[in-house]
C-alpha cells in the first residue's frame, strides 16, 4: 500500500459527546445539531491526519517517491477538510455567540 492510501486514518467516535455539548444551544434544531456535530468530528479527524502527514514528512526518512505520496495524501486530506468545512462554515459563530449569551444570562442571575 502506498503512503497516500493510508489516509484517511483518524477516526474518533466523538459524535455523541459533541451532540451533548451542542445541546446547550436551545435554538439548534436536532438536524442542525447533528450536521454540525458530524462536521466537527470529521474536521477534527482530518486535522489529526494532516498533522500526522506533516510530522511524517519532517521526521521520517523517505525516498522521493514516498515524499510524493505523502504530499498527495496531504492534498487529498486538505480537500476533505475543505469539503467538511461547508457543514460548519459560519455556523459556529452563531452557535458560539448564542451559547456565550446563555452563559452570560446565567451569570447575571447569580
Amino acid at each position: 500500500m502506498s503512503l497516500d492510501e493510508e489516509y484517511p486514518k483518524a477516526h474518533r467516535d466523538a459524535l455523541r459527546q459533541v451532540l451533548t455539548l451542542l445541546e446547550s444551544d436551545p435554538n439548534l434544531r436536532p438536524a442542525e445539531r447533528e450536521e454540525i456535530a458530524l462536521g466537527l468530528n470529521d474536521l477534527a479527524d482530518k486535522a489529526r491526519d494532516l498533522d500526522e502527514i506533516f510530522e511524517r514528512l519532517l521526521n521520517e526518512p523517505h525516498t522521493p517517491g514516498e515524499v510524493g505520496e505523502l504530499l498527495i495524501a496531504f492534498q487529498l486530506t486538505l480537500g476533505q477538510v475543505l469539503g467538511a468545512s461547508d457543514l460548519v462554515n459560519g455556523r459556529l459563530y452563531d452557535v458560539g455567540d448564542r451559547m456565550k449569551a446563555v452563559q452570560l444570562a446565567g451569570d447575571a442571575k447569580s
